[in-house]
């Protein structure tokens, strides 16, 4: 079957970007936010750092239908965006969500994916350091997305 558009994904950071470890709950609007992605067709990934626990969490928050696959390792590298990669078709546009410059901006970067950066939270102030760190968009809050993706 030939692709005659571009399909696009996103690709989410779990922790400070979905889950708010401080508080130990789903950021507020964040479900509403996955379900218009999903409904719009978008393919939807979740990228976290942990293990078991972590893969646990996920399942016990109810938040696994909204993803095509959730890649949980113990430290997030490139592979894992790689990896979601390999689950789209050829001409699909990626944009990577996260809050790290250093790890989910740097990663969707090497990729060649559209990044965007929240920065909010623990690691507001990580600015990028190197050229491969810059993010192509910055929000301050989830809910900027819609916009960023819009004139993307």
């Amino acid at each position: 079957m030939e692709i005659t558009h571009n399909m696009k994904s996103i690709i989410f950071d779990y922790n400070r970007t979905i889950y708010n470890p401080e508080e130990g709950i789903v950021f507020p609007g964040s479900l509403e936010i996955l379900q218009k992605y999903k409904d719009a067709g978008f393919v939807l990934f979740l990228v976290a750092k942990g293990g078991i626990d972590r893969k646990n969490q996920i399942k016990d928050l109810n938040i696994e239908h909204f993803f095509k696959k959730i890649i949980v390792h113990p430290e997030k590298t490139k592979d894992d965006f790689i990896d979601a990669m390999n689950e789209c078709a050829e001409k699909t546009v990626f944009f990577v969500v996260g809050d790290r410059v250093k790890k989910e901006i740097r990663f969707g970067n090497e990729c060649d994916m559209t990044t965007i950066w929240l920065k909010n939270g623990k690691f507001k102030d990580e600015e990028p350091e190197l050229d491969i760190e810059k993010p192509d968009h910055v929000i301050h809050e989830l809910s900027e997305l819609e916009s960023v993706i819009l004139r993307s």
